[in-house]
């Protein structure tokens, strides 16, 4: 894709860096048609899929805090000397929290290391990378906690993170808006909340939103226009109207892989979770599996921590485990022998009678839960196929949903009648820098859904992407 110049200083691309496996910018290069002229990922394997899916992207594997001044003489060099149109950073998402400053600073001030997540730093190396490239517009996207995430900043202090984009960046003429999206609320069938933070330069928009509250609780002029929900343009879609129509499947040897789809497959479950699952209902969590399975009882169990028929002893198809301990006098839960309080609160005695018993896993009642037909997935995790993970069941099969499913939900895959640019160009091969593969075969199911479960879906990005085209008015 050759790169176009929009005015004297301006070069239409963009820089990609936490890029996974490129799944994001797919939304920009094939959808937008914005040349990615670089990226950095951490991860080897996730690198190849870039160097396969991206040949003219000049892709730097490894640590952002070293790769940074690579990236940016690369750009100055590839553009020469020009800005780049679009900066995109989507850093890690597991260590956001909401930690307080006044943690951090006191932790500072007695000259101790402050309990902090270095993953919450690596917005600083992105922002040098900025303050270096100055592009028109800028684009982090993040878990919606970032909002309240502090950090210690290159200064030593503690600083909430979006703080610290406007001091370091609103010198340098960005004006910078933030806010939380459901990707849903786009089109793209899923949930996922995510806090999008969009700066840009241009002067015509800085006076249109000018320096202020860079978090807004509502999408701003700089955000994509929201166009499915009630009283949108139209609904969100649901689980039935992406795979309502996907061939059945089963968690069981012989039945867990589509001789036509390769892609179309799920992992084989044991015994026991294959009988949890077949008598949970759609959208419920088997801890909620309280008739008994005995045709001649048929009796509902009044106690949530009951692992067996209070009437005829039949095992109660809730997720369970064997453990030697005691049983609560109160609320009648297994406790494990080393635990001397229980969850209701009442203290063990010291005689009490230690044997083996079958309790409830310990876990939310997300876990073992089928999704709902008529709803939107939820948010596609790297455990997609994990049915302990939080609500992962399909609706009605007795399985997790396929990676074929996963791709579609994400928006990667086409489905009904969206047909999407990338959707037959992006291939889940990955090259080594030396041309060489990492694995034998086309991908492997974990790859994908890991890639997936960390990605910004393609069809979100493109349309965030657009709409900075739209208010660019150097863009045709």
């Amino acid at each position: 894709m050759a790169l176009i110049h929009i005015d004297d200083r301006t070069v239409f691309c963009s820089i990609s860096i936490f890029s996974g496996g490129g799944i994001g910018d797919a939304g920009i290069e094939f959808g937008a048609k914005v040349p990615v002229i670089s990226a950095c990922e951490l991860v080897p394997v996730r690198a190849g899929l870039i160097r396969h899916n991206y040949p003219a992207t000049e892709v730097f594997q490894g640590d952002i805090w070293e790769q940074k001044k690579k990236i940016i003489t690369h750009a100055k060099q590839k553009l020469g000397g020009k800005n780049p149109w679009l900066f995109v950073m989507s850093p890690p998402c597991q260590g956001m929290s909401a930690n307080g400053a006044g943690k951090i600073s006191s932790s500072i001030a007695a000259g101790k290391r402050p309990e902090e997540d270095e993953r919450n730093r690596l917005v600083l190396p992105g922002i040098e990378i900025i303050e270096e490239l100055q592009p028109s517009w800028f684009l982090l996207e993040n878990v919606r906690r970032m909002e309240n995430t502090v950090i210690t900043n290159e200064l030593g202090n503690a600083e909430n993170i979006l703080d610290t984009l406007g001091r370091r960046l609103h010198p340098l003429g960005y004006t910078i808006r933030s806010a939380v999206i459901d990707f849903r609320d786009l089109g793209v069938p899923h949930h996922r909340e995510r806090l999008i933070t969009i700066g840009t330069r241009i002067p015509s928009l800085v006076e249109a939103v000018p320096h202020g509250t860079i978090f807004s609780q509502t999408p701003t002029l700089l955000h994509p226009e929201l166009t499915h929900g009630e009283e949108r343009k139209a609904p969100h879609l649901t689980l039935r109207d992406v795979i309502g129509k996907m061939p059945p499947l089963e968690a069981i040897e012989g039945k867990s892989v589509d001789p036509n789809d390769p892609f179309h497959q799920v992992p084989v479950w044991n015994k026991k979770h294959h009988f949890w699952l077949s008598h949970t209902q759609e959208g419920d969590t088997a801890f909620h599996n309280n008739r008994c399975i005995n045709k001649n009882c048929q009796a509902e169990s009044t106690l949530s921590t009951e692992t067996n028929c209070l009437e005829c002893g039949e095992t109660l198809p809730r997720p369970q485990t064997s453990v030697m301990g005691w049983r609560c006098s109160t609320c009648k839960t297994v406790n494990k022998a080393a635990e001397l309080i229980c969850a209701c609160g009442t203290k063990r005695r010291k005689n009490a009678k230690m044997s083996k018993h079958n309790r409830l896993i310990r876990g939310f009642n997300t876990s073992y839960r089928r999704l709902s037909w008529d709803k939107s997935a939820s948010t596609l995790t790297m455990n997609s196929g994990v049915i302990s993970s939080d609500m992962k069941g399909h609706p009605e099969q007795n399985r997790v949903l396929s990676v074929r499913e996963i791709l579609m939900l994400s928006s990667l895959d086409n489905f009904g009648k969206n047909k999407f640019p990338w959707a037959n160009k992006y291939k889940f091969f990955s090259k080594k820098s030396d041309g060489t593969h990492f694995y034998d075969g086309e991908f492997t199911p974990r790859l994908v859904r890991q890639v997936i479960g960390e990605s910004i879906p393609p069809l979100a990005m493109q349309k965030i992407v657009e709409r900075l085209m739209y208010l660019d008015p150097h863009v045709c």
